[in-house]
């Protein structure tokens, strides 16, 4: 009788086995299209056996553990890559909202405006007493303040935005690290009683994801597997719990920094990163250039104006024609505007003489800018190419690092990926199996009742 217990024990845990791999297989189907879900594997492992007179005597099969398939060396490589592809990805994004706004080569952008203003002196010099070369001198040099104001204040504009972005993805940030400090605990209390927390694990990789694609992070995995998450060096989550951060301006640059202590952290990775170089390096940038080629633009002219003679007796002069010191303020002169009579042709006071007409049509053909290296035009289209460049080498890093995200994605679903081909495999193994066990179960059952007869 007790040779036939042991027997209905050995089938009694296979069954139990068995009823352990369907289930884990029918999680893995169930989870199949789940983001961030790694497939598991039910570890299964024979008992210890009894001896007998006759040898060892197997008495079954256990399921040891329920282990995730993940590979941590390409989890570390795919936040590698996410970090380069979302700082460039936010870059190109305001890029294009740069490139909208200067919105060259046409007809309404500042090129043309400037070299339509200018023209109309080449027709003043033609038709120096006339009131409609006049007329289009201030329609034309309207056009052109108007073109400076529009793209600097659409600039200030995306400046003021991307500040607001930035808070956006701290707060996101500030609740990804509370969340993985919670985990942290979980997947602790789990693994200390003897359990795989594979959903809890997975639930934190793709939070860690997340992370890696707005900031650069190290990850470093504890003995009792939780993990430590460090921003630019210094620890936002662990084990103990999260450290919110907060974003500030300091000196009209963003800068990120714990929220209890005010530490600042050095933030160079991730959309987080790739917005802040944005809002700090390269929009001033190209606010400064157009500033100075506003700049140029006032002096030069005024200049040149306020040495000439518009028409009168006696002719007025000592007029400037433009007010404002940059691209924000930049304005014709309200006299001008009331009285066209007050623009400059005259080098002398004398009829018809249109010197001073074309001293200020030869403007954008000197060297104003760049030490005195570049014309206005120069000047600005140098400007226009240095953001076309910035949009083709943020272009360049998403395509080159969509391919590398791409590829590790593959490896990556090669192990945690669930194929249904491969679980319905499974399940039918588990399920034969698990009818085997069944069987063995009836055939001893019968047996008992012979034995049962026989008394």
């Amino acid at each position: 009788m007790s040779g036939l217990s042991s027997i209905l024990e050995t089938a009694k845990q296979a069954l139990m086995a068995q009823r352990f791999g369907i289930g884990v297989t029918g999680h893995n189907i169930a989870n199949a299209s789940t983001p961030g879900f790694s497939r598991q594997r039910v570890s299964l492992e024979p008992n210890i056996p009894l001896p007998t007179t006759a040898g060892l005597l197997g008495t079954g099969v256990k399921a040891s553990q329920i282990t995730r398939m993940r590979d941590l060396f390409i989890d570390q490589q795919i936040r590698i890559a996410n970090e380069s592809f979302g700082g460039a990805t936010e870059q190109k994004r305001i890029l294009s909202q740069v490139e909208a706004i200067i919105n060259e080569p046409s007809e309404s952008g500042l090129s043309a405006a400037i070299e339509r203003f200018f023209n109309t002196f080449h027709e003043l010099a033609l038709h120096p007493e006339e009131s409609a070369s006049r007329n289009a001198v201030i329609q034309q040099g309207t056009l052109l303040t108007q073109s400076f104001h529009r793209i600097q204040t659409a600039m200030k504009q995306l400046r003021a935005d991307l500040m607001n972005d930035v808070n956006i993805k701290v707060n996101r940030i500030n609740d990804i690290t509370e969340e993985v400090a919670r985990l942290n605990v979980e997947i602790i209390n789990s693994k200390a009683a003897g359990f795989e927390p594979g959903d809890a694990m997975d639930k934190r990789d793709l939070l860690l994801d997340e992370l890696s694609r707005m900031a650069k992070i190290t990850v470093s995995e504890n003995n009792n597997g939780s993990v430590t998450v460090a921003l630019s060096g210094s620890v936002i989550a662990s084990q103990a719990g999260s450290v919110p951060v907060e974003a500030s301006i300091v000196n009209d640059q963003i800068v990120i920094t714990y929220s209890n202590t005010g530490k600042q952290l050095p933030i160079n990775g991730g959309e987080l990163g790739g917005v802040m170089q944005m809002y700090n390096a390269r929009l001033p940038g190209y606010l400064d250039s157009l500033n100075q080629i506003a700049e140029v633009v006032i002096n030069r002219v005024n200049d040149i104006h306020s040495t000439g003679y518009g028409l009168g007796d006696p002719p007025p002069t000592g007029v400037d024609f433009f007010t404002g010191t940059n691209a924000g303020d930049i304005q014709i002169n309200e006299n001008i505007i009331d009285n066209i009579a007050l623009i400059a042709a005259s080098a002398d006071g004398a009829p018809g003489n249109n010197e001073i007409a074309l001293m200020l049509a030869a403007i954008p053909n000197e060297p104003l800018l760049n030490n005195n290296t570049q014309s206005i035009a120069q000047t600005y289209n140098g400007l226009v190419s240095t953001v076309g460049s910035h949009i083709n080498s943020a272009e360049g890093i998403v395509r080159s690092q969509e391919m590398v995200l791409a590829q590790l994605e593959v490896q990556k679903s090669s192990v945690s990926g669930v194929s249904l081909d491969e679980e319905m495999t499974n399940l039918i193994k588990y399920q034969r199996a698990f009818d085997a066990a069944a069987r063995v179960v009836r055939t001893v059952d019968e047996l008992f009742q012979t034995i049962i007869n026989m008394v």
